[in-house]
């Protein structure tokens, strides 16, 4: 990504109770997570699970040599460099609120800075993408955004163009059913989903079925995982699911709660470390066999669309 690309601001941190953040997204309520080492990190972590729980796949669709292909929420653009470098004729745009600093970009990949928040048309051309792949934006997104959000994505695709989008619904549960109330892990899902809630959705997961149905769109297939977290699962591939999981889970408890707990709850970051720790112990405990959910959408774009 070329500096001089990057509108003046985008690269402005700032440092909240020992974690770094993007001065623009504090300043503007548009993404309350961390942009530091730690993060990126996580995000390493997160990506090694969704291929292992995918396969290895970068979709389900039945869509074959996609051409042009918008990727909605990069991160560290993990999933756009590799879906880059697997289709080399394909041109990829991926485009994320914090400018990361990516090694190694192929030369069919574009990252461009977006708020999402923000309509993406006429920046974005309508009728142009064979693909869209939209996941884990929902921290992100405001409320009283998502609807105009999945109604610009049907209009960017072509009439024979699909649509992926993954978000966790952030409820972390037990296999076992000993998660309780007193738990660490439970209180921290309360009040995290009690913070974001004042303007995002972090259940939109659970929605987003009709979301997409009103803009037009037809569901092809949606899918519920259940994302081990911990080596507790019998099966191999999911006990190596859940390994990994542990890693990201762990670093996410910290990473999306400072912000939001401390800003919106009235907590100070002792407190916040103080539930975090606990159950981030909670999180390795496999007799809870724990898991989160994650909801998957693939879409295609109805016949009669235009």
């Amino acid at each position: 990504m070329a500096e001089e690309a990057v509108p003046e601001g985008y690269y402005e941190t700032v440092e909240v109770h020992e974690r770094t953040f993007q001065k623009y997204s504090i300043d503007r309520g548009v993404y309350p997570v961390p942009v530091d080492e730690e993060e990126e990190d996580r995000l390493s972590a997160q990506h090694a699970v969704f291929q292992e729980l995918f396969g290895g796949r970068f979709y389900f669709v039945p869509l074959q040599y996609p051409r042009q292909v918008l990727d909605c929420g990069y991160g560290q653009a993990h999933w756009a460099v590799s879906f880059a470098q697997t289709y080399g004729s394909s041109e990829v745009t991926a485009i994320d609120i914090w400018p990361a600093d990516i090694a190694d970009e192929p030369d069919n990949l574009s990252l461009e800075v977006w708020n999402l928040n923000e309509s993406l048309i006429p920046t974005y051309k309508p009728n142009h993408y064979d693909f869209i792949h939209s996941r884990c934006v929902g921290p992100g997104i405001h409320t009283d955004r998502w609807r105009g959000y999945v109604h610009e994505l049907a209009r960017l695709l072509k009439r024979d163009g699909w649509l992926q989008m993954a978000e966790f619904y952030y409820n972390i549960q037990s296999d076992s059913g000993r998660l309780t109330d007193q738990h660490a892990l439970h209180q921290w899902g309360a009040n995290y989903r009690a913070a974001l809630e004042r303007d995002r959705d972090p259940r939109v997961g659970r929605s987003l079925v009709e979301k997409l149905r009103q803009a037009g769109l037809r569901e092809v297939q949606h899918r519920m995982f259940q994302v081990p977290i911990g080596a507790w699962p019998t099966d191999p591939t999911q006990r190596r699911i859940g390994e990994l999981n542990l890693d990201n889970i762990k670093a996410m408890l910290e990473s999306h709660a400072m912000w939001p707990f401390t800003s919106r709850l009235g907590w100070t970051r002792e407190q916040v470390v103080w539930l975090t720790e606990r159950a981030k112990q909670e999180a390795e405990d496999v007799t809870l066999r724990l898991y989160i959910p994650l909801l998957v959408d693939d879409i295609a774009v109805r016949e009669d669309w235009n």
